[in-house]
């Protein structure tokens, strides 16, 4: 791709750097990396899941399939360089914790309904805990979940009942990259 830092201008950058987590000398680092990741000239063919899913430092993660889904580009599926900045922005350890709950319950809310129901909490359910549990086990944990007495509506979740149910300490460890730039 080329050096794609230097393919952007400077107010970009200097946008870039207001928005992110980076400063402008972290920006070019990455779109260097991006680069490294994406071959074609210019970053237009963008990098396909199975190379983010290669990269060390979310290797392992299985939340990585969705995080990837939220920032790729629909049509193509895969990643240009600008979302590759602003994905790796969220999951910097500088990213506030409200931010990440935030993002967490809306890469999950795939219907944009503002609550989580059973597919949604599934599917969450059965990338962490998958192959270790079984679908029967996954579908009854998902349930009790569901089906609390304290929860506004039953069988959902709203955003505040996502943050109370989901330790702040599971969302920094899924949703915490710290990428290598040297």
């Amino acid at each position: 791709m080329g050096n794609q830092g230097s393919v952007l201008s400077e107010e970009k950058l200097q946008e870039l750097e207001k928005s992110t987590n980076f400063s402008v000398k972290e920006i070019t680092k990455i779109l260097k990396r991006y680069g490294a990741l994406d071959g074609s000239p210019n970053g237009e063919e963008g990098i396909p899941i199975t190379k983010f899913l290669n990269i060390p430092e979310v290797v392992g993660n299985p939340i990585m399939l969705c995080v990837f889904a939220k920032f790729s580009d629909p049509q193509g599926g895969n990643l240009g360089p600008e979302p590759f900045l602003l994905l790796f922005s969220m999951l910097h350890p500088d990213e506030p914790m409200d931010k990440k709950q935030k993002f967490a319950f809306d890469m999950l809310d795939v219907d944009n309904q503002e609550q989580l129901g059973f597919e949604e909490l599934f599917s969450l359910h059965k990338l962490l805990y998958s192959p270790a549990l079984s679908d029967q086990k996954i579908s009854h944990l998902t349930a009790q979940v569901l089906f609390r007495d304290d929860l506004a509506m039953p069988g959902y979740i709203n955003f505040d009942e996502f943050c109370q149910l989901v330790p702040v300490s599971e969302i920094k460890s899924r949703l915490t990259v710290q990428l290598q730039l040297s």
